[in-house]
């Protein structure tokens, strides 16, 4: 039995924090974590510690995801931690160790009945190789404090295969000899189709080679010196469609009867690997490739997924662009499988409405991953808006998730004493009106940061603010759909925000929005714009990435 639990703060920013037993401890925003950030709740999350088993159970309370390990907490989730394992106060941030003291004595042996006299589990030899295996297996390891847990497992009947990251990603034939000339290619719609002749497959064993051109193809390719690579977003993995096994050896199958040796990477969920973000493309630049570098110039990528509109009633539009946004994030050369195989001439594509790489950097910055906006970067439309205008006011915000609501009155707002009301953190709209009243009450100004796309929603500010006879001013977040939508898929990437917000909350925005008006009752109209400011390179290539499928 253990007779003390830490929880120790891997950046040292604080004593350790001594967690009693069978007590539950509440841990967030405050003096004891020097916890600043207030995107982490004073009550974020609630832990309790049990000497016996060594365990750490964590129950998710703040609005904020917590991680454990990697993996998000969200609110109401629980989890259980073990000695040496890693608990972020915030998602990505804040990392501190579980630690029991003494720590959790190592499994002990099985006898086993053939056992020699001479290594017996009671000699020497069995205990030092015990305690080795548990030395190498500890998660207190580089790799474990960076908050993801990084590990290769053989596939067991699936020869060749191996898992990475908690079986995010599936790599089969990792260590295939390095190319410098790649052709890269997508597997359903690009390699094969169904043979039921239905959009989607029906088994493991539903499928067919899509054109005869292609066994022959692909071995000239090989024959010329390229490298054949498969990347393919498999997520149906993750939400319980298809099992591993299932797709790998529907894989095999197919790379067997193409009859050409085949690198794969399999994304099997939403994460960073999946296309068209480049975590499948990175990890083959950089662990599966023997070291060689990649001809850009001579490379190729060939997917379905290539945001072709419709042709009449011949052929659908594509379900997407993920395939062709992929190559665009890689610098590699893209075809469709059609422009690739048969031949045929560029076909018609389109573009998505918001590029990330046209992003006007000489528009005022909001930075959703800084703790801090520098005041000289606050601008607004008009620039001559003041902050606060008057006396005390009410600042009502109107904006679509991602464009930096929150951000702005958790940051800038208060520190000009305006008091933040939001419905996430609140509960309800009728809780922020309260709020709002008590403390225009005690004579403060208020900003409400909720998204308020219609003139109803807005109304119940306007009505409230005028009991006090405070004037209310609107300020509008001027950022399109998608360009919010990129935002908070950046921000799920690099860990900056909590929320995976569906499109269907962005098209309800979009379908009850209606312009603000001067007729509504406010004082006046302010457009806010945003840009995030970069604080690193590496998330800065992040952001000027195409991170959404569609």
């Amino acid at each position: 039995m253990a007779g003390k639990c830490w929880l120790t703060c891997l950046a040292n920013l604080h004593p350790r924090i001594h967690l009693p037993n069978r007590q539950t401890c509440t841990i967030g925003r405050s003096r004891d974590t020097k916890i600043k950030s207030k995107r982490c709740s004073k009550s974020q999350v609630e832990v309790l510690a049990d000497y016996t088993t060594y365990t750490l159970t964590v129950h998710q309370v703040g609005p904020n995801a917590s991680g454990v390990n990697g993996t998000s907490l969200l609110y109401g989730n629980t989890a259980q931690l073990k000695h040496n394992d890693i608990l972020e106060i915030l998602q990505g941030e804040y990392h501190h160790r579980i630690e029991f003291e003494p720590p959790p004595p190592p499994p002990v042996p099985k006898e086993d009945n053939q056992t020699n006299p001479t290594t017996t589990v009671n000699s020497e030899m069995p205990r030092r190789k015990a305690n080795t295996d548990l030395k190498r297996k500890s998660p207190d390891s580089e790799e474990r404090d960076t908050g993801r847990t990084k590990r290769a497992k053989e596939q067991k009947g699936v020869p060749g295969w191996e898992e990475y990251d908690n079986g995010d990603l599936l790599v089969l034939n990792k260590d295939m000899e390095g190319r410098a000339k790649i052709a890269c290619y997508d597997v359903d719609g690009t390699l094969i189709t169904t043979k039921s002749g239905k959009v989607f497959a029906v088994g493991y064993d539903d499928w067919k080679i899509l054109f005869s051109e292609v066994p022959g193809k692909l071995k000239q390719l090989h024959k010329d010196g390229f490298k054949i690579v498969i990347f393919t977003n498999q997520a149906g993995i993750a939400a319980g469609k298809h099992t591993v096994e299932g797709i790998q050896k529907k894989l095999s199958a197919i790379f067997d009867k193409l009859g050409v040796p085949v690198q794969a990477f399999v994304s099997t969920g939403k994460g960073s690997y999946r296309k068209p973000a480049l975590g499948m493309w990175d990890f083959f630049k950089d662990k599966a490739n023997g070291g060689v570098t990649v001809d850009m110039k001579e490379s190729v990528y060939v997917g379905d997924a290539a945001g072709r509109p419709a042709e009449g009633k011949k052929k659908k539009k594509d379900f997407s662009k993920s395939d062709r946004l992929f190559a665009l994030n890689a610098d590699l050369n893209f075809f469709t499988p059609e422009e690739h195989f048969l031949g045929y001439k560029t076909q018609a594509f389109e573009m998505p409405e918001f590029d990330p790489r046209d992003v006007d950097d000489s528009l005022p910055m909001f930075d959703p991953s800084s703790t801090k906006v520098p005041k000289h970067k606050v601008e607004f439309d008009p620039s001559s808006t003041k902050v606060p205008k008057h006396k005390v006011e009410v600042v009502v915000c109107v904006g679509y998730p991602g464009s930096g609501k929150s951000f702005l009155a958790s940051t800038y707002f208060t520190d000009h004493g305006y008091i933040q009301a939001n419905r996430d953190l609140l509960g309800s709209w009728q809780k922020c009106i309260s709020a709002m009243e008590k403390s225009l009450q005690d004579g403060h100004h208020v900003i409400i940061d909720n998204t308020n796309p219609d003139a109803e929603s807005r109304k119940r500010y306007i009505d409230a603010a005028k009991k006090f006879k405070v004037p209310v001013r609107c300020f509008v977040f001027n950022l399109t759909k998608d360009h919010c939508r990129h935002n908070n898929k950046y921000r799920e990437f690099s860990g900056t925000d909590h929320s995976k917000v569906s499109d269907m909350v962005y098209n309800m925005y979009k379908s009850r929005y209606e312009e603000p008006s001067l007729k509504e009752g406010f004082d006046d109209i302010v457009k806010v714009n945003f840009i995030p400011n970069f604080r690193k390179k590496k998330d800065e290539d992040l952001y000027k990435m195409f991170l959404l499928e569609k």
